[in-house]
Order: structure tokens, then sequence, then C-alpha cells
């Protein structure tokens, strides 16, 4: 009984799963006929190796879709059409550029989808098209893959160029070039010593060199320090010449006008006497000689009776007047 029992339980419980699934299966197939999408139309110029039908379509990385058709163009062999399966409530609009991208390192591809800018027009069917058509650009992948050849031709122009540079003459040369660096290392191994004396020197030099630098900058800064000193000293006699030359000024301005004022009293003075310097020199000049002439004389017998009394003394004055009356 307890066998049966538990055979009983291990089958309701795989009944109740499968139950379970095919309910989730059909879930999962309501929602995905519940949903309303559109297709486009994508045409690819290059590879599309690792695309395949069924692969995911992405907007700026988010699942909007899947693809549902991947053909070659009958119309232009030289690109691929894709057949893309987008929700309706992803937006594809103008600007949107479509590229292939690789998911991980497994090699699967995917479209991406992204580009457009906010409030552009919604993506329309052109004329004599079938569907919207979502324009293509390489992908990194393919830009990579379709300059491979010109890469791959560098690299075989380079190889050839190193295998020149490697042949036997270059060989040769190189061999002389080590030679000498050998022979370079070892003469500077033998001159060690005086290499360090050299270096002893230059460390000698280089502190002779930032003192005599330090003694420059003390003496630019007591420099400095002078100009500022001269600069206050130029300033304060700027101010002193800029104040004493005013007051001079000042000065001479009132002594302008004081000689300007005596000027005009002089001119005044000089007027008024006119009419008597013209009599004086009519009149009174000839008087004037006639009394100078003989105040002359007068000033001559003074100075002959002057003479006479230092010589002789009183007495010459009395022999003079008696023989002045003896005569009479």
């Amino acid at each position: 009984m307890e066998t049966r029992a538990s055979h009983v339980l291990i089958g309701s419980a795989v009944l109740l799963f499968t139950l379970l699934f095919m309910g989730m299966v059909v879930w999962l197939s309501s929602a995905d006929i519940d949903s309303r999408t559109k297709t486009y139309d994508i045409f690819f110029r290059g590879s599309v190796a690792g695309l395949a039908v069924g692969g995911d379509v992405r907007y700026r990385g988010i699942r909007i879709g899947r693809v549902l058709e991947i053909v070659i163009d009958p119309d232009d062999p030289s690109q691929v059409r894709a057949v893309v399966d987008v929700d309706e409530a992803t937006p594809i609009r103008e600007g949107d550029v479509a590229k292939l991208k690789l998911q991980g390192i497994t090699g699967v591809a995917y479209v991406n989808i992204e580009g457009a800018v906010a409030r552009s027009p919604l993506l329309t069917t052109p004329p004599l098209a079938e569907r919207p058509i979502i324009p293509s650009a390489p992908s990194e992948l393919e830009r990579l893959f379709s300059g491979a050849p010109e890469l791959l031709g560098r690299a075989i122009i380079v190889s050839e160029r190193l295998a020149d540079l490697l042949g036997e003459d270059n060989q040769a040369q190189f061999a002389g070039i080590l030679s000498d660096l050998k022979l370079l290392t070892g003469t500077l191994a033998n001159q060690q010593s005086g290499i360090e004396n050299t270096l002893i020197a230059m460390e000698r030099s280089a502190a002779s060199v930032a003192s005599a630098a330090g003694k420059a900058d003390a003496l630019v800064d007591d420099l400095s320090e002078t100009m500022a000193v001269a600069r206050g000293t130029m300033i304060g006699i700027d101010q002193a010449v800029s104040v004493d030359f005013g007051a001079l000024v000042n000065e001479l301005r009132a002594t302008n006008r004081d000689l300007a004022a005596t000027m005009t009293s002089v001119n005044r003075i000089v007027q008024g006497s006119e009419q008597p310097l013209v009599d004086f020199t009519h009149d009174g000049l000839s008087e004037a000689q006639r009394f100078i002439t003989e105040a002359r004389l007068m000033v001559a017998a003074i100075s002959r009776l002057t003479e006479r009394l230092e010589a002789g003394g009183a007495q010459t004055l009395l022999g003079v007047e008696a023989a002045e009356f003896d005569a009479e």
C-alpha cells in the first residue's frame, strides 16, 4: 500500500508540473498574440554574419522586436534585406539608424537602432515600398573586416622591409655597432674614477652657481628696496615742487599785478610832468648852465683860499688885507 501511495504522489506531482508548464506556454503565446507590432525593412550593404532569423532587434540596447527574414535583395545583390518586427509602442523616427552589433564573445549578432532626436517625425513608408525602411550604417565589426585587406597589405610591406633591414649587410653593420658599443662601455668603465671626479666638480660648480644665485637674489632685493626708497623720495620732491611752485606762481602773479599798478602810476606822473619838462628844457636849462659855471668859479676860489690858509695860516689873510689897504 505504501508503494502505491508513493507512486500516486509522484505521478500527481509530474502531472501538476506538466499542466503548469503548458499553462505558461499558452500564456506566453497569448501575450505574443495580443502584442501589436510593426514591420520594417533594413538594407545592409556589408556582411551580416552572425545575424539569424529570430535574432534580437534592440533600441539603444533594449529589446523591442525580432528578425523575421534575411534575404538577398533581388533588385541589388550587393545588399541584404532584413525584415524586422518591432513593438508598435516603440516609435521609430527619422534619424534612427540600424547597426549590427555582437552580443558578447559568442559571435551572435543583433540589430541595434538609435540616433533620432526628440520630436522627430515618425518614419513613414516611401513610395513604391512595401513597408517603412530603416537606414543602416556600417558597424564597427564590418569596418574592421572591410579594412582587413588593406591592413594585411601594410603588414606584408612592413615584414618585407624588416626582412631587408635584417639582411646580411645590415647584420654585419649591427655587429660592428655592437662591437663599438662594447668598446665604448669598456672605456667608460676604465674612466670611472675620472667620471666620478668630474661629477664631483660639477656638483661643486652647481653649489657655487646656487650660492651666486642666492647673492644675486639678495642684490635684487636690495636694489628693489633702494628703488622703492628712491621712488618715495621722488614722490616727496614732486609734491614739494608742486606746492612750492604753486606758491611761487601766486607770488609772481601778485608781483606782476603790483608792477602793473606801479607802471600805471609812473605813466600818469610822466604824462603830468611832460609840459614842465618842456618848459625847463627851453628856459631853465640856460640859467642852470650859468648857475653851474658860477658855482664852479666859486668852488675854485674857495679851494685857493683854503690852500693859503693851510700854508700861511690866518696871517696870510691879514697880510693880504694890509697890502690891499696900503695900496689904497
